[in-house]
């Protein structure tokens, strides 16, 4: 393996020492060599001489186009920027239109058939979130009317420990086991199994913080097809759950093996039904690698009229940028966003191309199948090159799970993949409630979408409506400077009187957006419920949101290169809510323990695991 020293390694009982009066298992494993570090480090004159020419680009690009507009008064050029800058809000809402309507005949013509009983992995990732929370969240999980499929939970503690085991009424196995974190170094894990009243619940406590990035990887490494270089210490490990911890927890059921992978946060609701219909959607495409749901601002107790939440219940897209006005051209997106507005109009149309861009990693669910194997590869795998490109897009914030980074991955693997938009399937999250903590949480998410879209654009197996929606949103955003001027030569040009064929084109296809959405608001019961805040949400972004364009694309320009995570605690201190559980949908076939899957990894040693019951190669 690439990762292994060509010499034997020892059989050692970890050396890390529990608590006084801890039960804990030490792991029996092979002591391996610790791992070498493959990554590139940039220097810090490779940042800065990289940041130059890219800052440099930028504003060449953009005062170059302010000439031009400025000097060819009688050109085009404007109106043509406008309409470039609308076309995919156009055409989403064009394919939105159409695919529902699509949808509606082929499901009164064929109804969906029943989709059978499914075993579902519901990963729950926690690093600041209290133990309250994640006990709530296995509850609402558990209440989430997924019968009859089954799930058992999985907690990742990212090196705060909470005492989740207190809580357990049945403890199964507890045992320490060391690994190697994204970061290259090696850790320890203390595995805790058991039930939570009828839950099954495994819960990996790393002693270390290594990411949130870090903890889905490693899920899907244990329970998910594994990919060819897993580290071996993990590789161990997924053998030892599989052999001696979910037979227990899944005894007198017919498991044989997980068919979906459901994640959430522990600071999210998932309402009721969301994981069946999440579920239904993977199972019934046997293209579908993953699905996500639509994510909706929490309206929690004292926050029901905040001013940020107003501002981002209406907002133009799912991490991509805030909008600049345009008179006559509707909205004029910039710079990263959540919610309402860009799932309906953007989201939707993706969904039903079966290329949805970002799964929002509160609500989606990823299917048990091999090519999550190359996806996790992809993921997973080091930066040797000096390009800053693709440092910033792979170890950006390595501690958040970089959600568009992860669906690039998947839909890298094959043009015949798709990922779904789920609309049904809703979740609340906490918004930002300061200006420091909006701009914080938009500068990770700008860097994402912006930097990521490069890679949809030119990287591999993305079909051509892929690269082309990806190279409009790269010129979108790259232009936010010059937009600001060409908004202002567009009301000049409108004062002086514009030709009314210009006018109506520019109002087709700047406002049928604004006008499908108003139709999904008074169409869609949940958007219903929030008419009136969609309503005054709009008009704070029509006033604001120009200044906020500039601040947030300023940040991610300026901070290119810089991977840190910014400011925490962009929610509400006060606010806890708890999840509601969701249904998974099957592959053709589960994965059963993976074995078969795994490189050689010193398989003789599998004789010393406690609990092992398969017998060693000859």
């Amino acid at each position: 393996m690439d990762n292994m020293n060509s010499k034997e390694p020892e059989v050692t009982y970890s050396n890390q020492s529990t608590q006084p009066g801890d039960n804990i298992e030490a792991g029996l494993c092979p002591n391996y060599p610790d791992p070498v570090n493959p990554v590139r480090v940039l220097t810090t004159k490779d940042i800065r001489n990289q940041r130059i020419v890219f800052l440099g680009v930028l504003a060449l690009v953009n005062i170059s186009m302010a000439i031009a507009a400025v000097l060819g008064q009688k050109s085009k050029l404007t109106l043509i920027v406008i309409l470039l800058v609308k076309s995919k809000d156009f055409l989403s809402t064009v394919v939105s239109i159409l695919g529902i309507l699509i949808q509606r005949i082929r499901t009164f013509c064929r109804p969906p058939l029943p989709v059978p009983p499914l075993w579902i992995l519901s990963l729950i990732p926690a690093y600041s979130e209290s133990e309250e929370q994640i006990v709530q969240t296995i509850y609402s999980l558990r209440d989430n009317g997924v019968d009859p499929h089954r799930q058992v939970m999985v907690v990742i503690l990212d090196g705060k420990p909470q005492d989740i085991r207190g809580r357990m009424t049945r403890v199964i196995r507890e045992f320490e086991w060391p690994y190697t974190s994204l970061k290259w170094k090696r850790g320890l894990l203390r595995v805790t199994s058991g039930f939570i009243t009828d839950v099954p619940v495994i819960v990996i406590e790393k002693t270390e913080n290594a990411g949130k990035k870090d903890s889905l990887i490693l899920c899907h490494d244990l329970f998910n097809y594994p990919r060819h270089n897993v580290p071996p210490y993990t590789q161990l490990l997924r053998r030892e759950l599989w052999e001696s911890v979910l037979p227990v927890l899944t005894e007198g059921t017919s498991f044989r093996g997980f068919d979906m992978v459901f994640c959430t946060d522990a600071d999210s609701t998932v309402r009721r039904g969301a994981i069946t219909r999440l579920a239904e959607a993977v199972a019934r495409d046997e293209s579908t690698i993953a699905a996500c749901g639509l994510v909706l601002v929490g309206l929690e107790k004292g926050y029901e009229w905040s001013f940020w939440n107003l501002y981002q219940q209406f907002q133009v897209r799912s991490k991509s940028l805030p909008h600049l006005f345009c008179p006559g051209s509707g909205t004029v997106e910039a710079y990263p966003k959540k919610y309402t507005f860009g799932q309906y109009v953007r989201r939707r149309a993706e969904g039903f191309v079966g290329k949805v861009t970002c799964l929002p990693g509160c609500i989606t669910m990823i299917a048990v199948r091999e090519e999550m194997a190359g996806a996790m590869r992809k993921y997973a795998e080091p930066v040797t090159g000096n390009m800053m490109l693709s440092h910033q897009v792979q170890y950006l914030i390595i501690t958040q799970g970089t959600d568009r980074r992860l669906t690039y991955s998947m839909l890298s693997q094959g043009t015949h993949l798709r990922t779904l938009f789920v609309p049904g399937a809703v979740s609340e999250t906490l918004a930002p409630q300061t200006m420091r903590h909006y701009l914080s949480q938009r500068r990770r998410w700008g860097s994402n979408a912006y930097f990521n879209n490069f890679f949809y654009l030119a990287g591999e197996n993305m079909i051509l409506a892929t690269r082309i929606a990806a190279a409009v949103e790269v010129v979108r955003m790259s232009l936010v400077y010059y937009r600001v001027l060409n908004t202002a030569l567009f009301i000049r040009g409108l004062a002086q009187g514009a030709h009314i064929l210009e006018l109506i084109g520019v109002m087709v296809v700047g406002q049928t957006p604004s006008l499908w959405f108003m139709c999904s608001v008074v169409l869609d019961p949940e958007l219903r419920k929030r008419a009136h805040k969609l309503v005054i949400g709009f008009l704070i972004n029509k006033c604001i949101s120009p200044f906020m364009s500039i601040a947030v694309f300023t940040k991610v320009a300026i901070n290119l290169g810089n991977q840190a995570w910014g400011m925490s605690g962009v929610t509400p201190p006060s606010a806890a809510p708890g999840l509601q559980s969701f249904a998974p949908e099957p592959p053709s076939e589960p994965a059963g323990d993976g074995f078969a899957k795994l490189p050689e990894v010193e398989q003789e040693y599998a004789r010393v695991l406690p609990g092992s019951q398969r017998p060693p190669h000859e």
